[in-house]
């Protein structure tokens, strides 16, 4: 155990307890009405070593268990069965998975951080650490004015989707909070398939066709791999969370605040100038009245890589089972960018968090796609396989002020048409030259007409 385990003991406690006055009844209401008490009441003398501190966002269920905070040495949680079954049975740590035995992990999670840039960095007692300057990004982004306009404040550092144009930078946090996992992505499908994007073309070599008009093999498709490719992401980008056990950024925040983490004295100074900064939570736009009951701040697991992000990987698969258009390509990444960006946004991930996130989720559909499909709609895998290495692209290079024009970015793709769509279903033919006969409407929120 490391030589100032006490010391961390009593920070992390203080962490947890300060999450005891958010009126969120999930933490620290036990059965007998064990008093943690507040963070005035734990004095701890700085941390000597920050880069030993991990995750601890979770409330122990069981008071019995000992080894608590959590440190260096508890991670990867899959090296101590102990660790595991505390945090499953005795927590309320959410979707705990032990790389090493998990029944929905195919691929091998370390080989997979490796492939991503390898386990991400801590706090550490360098001031001039990279890991500062990305905690300096993270209070530069949460500190931003929550009514002001996003495409504004933002400009210099995402393009917005068309839904939110109008958003407020506060509007861009919530949309990425709590969702229906996929939604965003299930917006743009719908605006794709509607015309919004310009007309559309399946590639029968990838899926085939079961008649010339088709419905399953096209819209139905696309509504089952969004979620698809979530499903299959997830408990691998949990695994690799449980594996790295990178604290989020409220509970480093808390801990600066409060002496017991030394940082650069321009982060200490920034900290120290959040108003109503009272609890760990409050360093997020996740609290008071932006927050939702019982899940103010971060999510209870760790901060590594983002599962937003992960699950952001339409604009890889839709290139597999379509032939975009250069314009449709840049709109598609614009999105799941945004929705990875947009936890930044609020102040519960580090942007390394989301980049690791969208590397990992193509890479895992990117290995399973060929022979998924092949099995399930019967296409040629050698062909599927061809066209999954051809459209691989590398997040890394992603220019987030990327405009998509009537013609796009440039690259490979079919001409754009000014053509307006067809109200006729999806079909597999080449576009006919005729006019239709009057245009679907892109529908807003709610179902109201949008712009």
């Amino acid at each position: 155990m490391i030589s100032n385990s006490l010391t961390i003991h009593l920070v992390i406690i203080g962490i947890l307890c300060s999450y005891c006055a958010l009126g969120d009844q999930t933490f620290f209401e036990v059965e007998g009405g064990t008093d943690f008490g507040t963070k005035d009441d734990f004095i701890a003398d700085p941390v000597e070593d920050p880069s030993v501190i991990r995750f601890n966002k979770f409330n122990p269920i069981d008071q019995a268990y000992g080894d608590l905070p959590l440190n260096s040495s508890h991670y990867p949680i899959s090296e101590k069965d102990e660790v595991v079954t505390y945090l499953k049975k005795e927590t309320d740590a959410e979707s705990v998975v032990n790389d090493k035995n998990d029944d929905e992990i195919i691929y091998n999670i370390e080989e997979l951080i490796k492939l991503v840039g390898g386990l991400p960095d801590h706090p550490s007692s360098n001031m001039k650490a990279d890991y500062w300057k990305k905690f300096d990004k993270v209070i530069t982004l949460r500190s931003m004015g929550g009514k002001a306009k996003a495409k504004g404040a933002l400009r210099k550092y995402m393009q917005l989707p068309s839904k939110w144009e109008r958003f407020t930078v506060e509007g861009v946090a919530q949309a990425v909070y709590d969702e229906y996992p996929g939604s965003h992505q299930a917006d743009f499908l719908a605006d794709l398939v509607g015309g919004k994007y310009g007309p559309i073309e399946y590639d029968s070599a990838i899926i085939p066709t079961r008649s010339e008009s088709q419905f399953l093999r096209e819209v139905v498709t696309l509504a089952y791999i969004n979620t698809w490719s979530i499903a299959l992401v997830g408990p691998h980008n949990f695994g690799a969370k449980w594996f790295g056990g990178r604290a989020r950024p409220e509970e480093i925040a808390w801990l600066i605040k409060n002496g017991q983490v030394q940082a650069p004295k321009k982060i200490k100074k920034r900290i120290s100038e959040i108003p109503d900064f009272n609890k760990a939570t409050d360093f997020t736009r996740y609290r008071g009245r932006n927050a939702r009951l019982g899940r103010e701040g971060s999510p209870r697991h760790p901060s590594w890589p983002a599962m937003h992000s992960a699950g952001s990987n339409m604009s890889f698969w839709l290139q597999i089972i379509m032939n975009l258009t250069p314009k449709q390509l840049c709109e598609a990444k614009k999105v799941d960018f945004a929705v990875s960006f947009a936890r930044t946004v609020a102040g519960v991930h580090f942007e390394d968090d989301n980049m690791a996130g969208l590397k990992m989720g193509q890479e895992i559909v990117a290995r399973a796609l060929p022979a998924h499909f092949a099995k399930k709609y019967k296409g040629d895998a050698n062909v599927i396989q061809q066209k999954v290495e051809e459209k691989r692209f590398a997040w890394d290079a992603y220019d987030a002020l990327e405009k998509c024009g009537a013609g796009g970015p440039g690259g490979p793709g079919r001409p754009p048409s000014n053509r307006p769509p067809s109200n006729r279903p999806p079909s597999n033919r080449p576009p006919s030259n005729k006019p239709p006969s009057r245009r679907p409407p892109s529908r807003g929120p709610g179902g109201k007409p949008g712009n």
